[in-house]
């Protein structure tokens, strides 16, 4: 079902966030500190309020790409910041997930290095089978059914979402609302991405939904990677990564990407007076959740169990329901009573609704090979 954007005020605050400089914690790592980095639950480690005295003796949390108009989590950092009065380092200058990987391997041993990452739950699954991950379960992880969590307790699905397109009204005379639509010529120069689907979770289910549109599976993701090869050759897919900024100014009037990124980029660009529509594909799409995990390495390793727990609380799922995203434990939390059904009301009723495939972790591991090998080729 199209869904006009909504005509509402919308700034990003910054908040707590500063900018990822310099050391990590105030406290540094004790053997209060190191009681923690062992623990794999809060009754593990001694309890909530323990957690809580040891977090703030640390006093710091260091992550990277976490966006403050991505999902919310301006809103889930401050939060957090304000709930247990730790300061929040935050470095934005990249969101890929393998961008993430690489800080992890390449700070080891460092104040610097992060201590929560979010992440393409194939970024998970390889970051875990490299050992780079800590077990951790926190104590509302069985609301989430066992395909959304490891089996040894690494990682999670805290969000997810379904492919969609978006178009700026003013700059498009007809928006596309489906894949074959975005072919047609009066969209030359005007068709985006959100990112490289080799190193991205954005591109890789864009390329996957592309694929399901043109008679592919999800064990078969070329006819994806032949599809936007088309929109390349004919000049409707431009270079660009799409941004809000980028829609702004004109240079991606049209972007494929996750539904509750453009819901959220549709309210901040309201301010400049741009109606973004948003639909989820009529020939097909795919819904993918992101993955939350505590680095093994980590140098506030009981701020990161903290925020793990807060993530995954009604709290935390809710403020993230906020930005537009489908919380991993909705369905429990419906069930509950304890969702902001205010929240819920915004989502776009298709990617409610409808069930869209999911990818499982054999199927993204084989397509990620096929694309790795053939999207540079293809697309260049």
């Amino acid at each position: 079902m199209k869904k006009q954007a909504r005509l509402l005020t919308a700034a990003i605050t910054l908040g707590a966030l500063t900018a990822l400089s310099g050391c990590g914690g105030s406290g540094g790592e004790s053997e209060e500190s190191a009681n923690w980095r062992s623990a794999t639950s809060v009754e593990d480690g001694g309890g909530m309020d323990a957690l809580v005295e040891a977090a703030q003796a640390e006093g710091s949390l260091n992550v990277m790409g976490l966006f403050p108009d991505w999902a919310n989590y301006g809103g889930l950092l401050d939060a957090f910041s304000d709930k247990y009065d730790i300061e929040i380092n935050n470095d934005t200058s990249t969101g890929a997930s393998q961008d993430l990987i690489n800080a992890v391997k390449n700070r080891q041993g460092q104040e610097t290095s992060l201590d929560y990452l979010d992440t393409g739950e194939s970024f998970a699954v390889d970051a875990d089978e490299e050992g780079l991950l800590a077990e951790y379960h926190p104590a509302t992880a069985d609301d989430l059914p066992d395909n959304m969590k490891s089996k040894d307790g690494t990682w999670y699905n805290h969000l997810g979402g379904t492919m969609a397109i978006g178009c700026d009204t003013e700059a498009v005379k007809k928006c596309p609302t489906s894949f074959e639509e975005l072919l047609g010529s009066e969209y030359k120069g005007k068709v985006a991405m959100r990112g490289n689907p080799t190193t991205g979770e954005a591109g890789f289910m864009a390329v996957f939904a592309a694929s399901l549109a043109n008679g592919g599976s999800l064990d078969d993701i070329e006819p994806g990677i032949d599809y936007f090869k088309q929109l390349s050759d004919k000049g409707n897919l431009v270079p660009t990564e799409a941004e809000a900024g980028t829609i702004e100014t004109g240079e991606t009037p049209i972007v494929v990407n996750w539904d509750y990124l453009l819901l959220q980029w549709a309210d901040d660009l309201s301010d400049s007076g741009i109606d973004l529509s948003v639909d989820v594909p009529s020939d097909g799409t795919v819904a993918s959740y992101y993955a939350a995990s505590l680095n093994e390495d980590a140098p506030h390793p009981a701020v990161a169990r903290l925020w793990q727990e807060f993530v995954f609380s009604d709290e935390g799922q809710n403020l993230l329901l906020d930005g537009y995203v489908l919380p991993g434990r909705l369905d429990a939390m419906v069930k509950a009573d304890t969702v902001d059904e205010d929240s819920l009301s915004k989502l776009l009723d298709d990617s409610v609704d409808q069930e869209a495939p999911q990818p499982t972790q054999e199927q993204r591991d084989a397509q990620a090979e096929v694309l790795a090998d053939k999207w540079a080729e293809a697309v260049g």
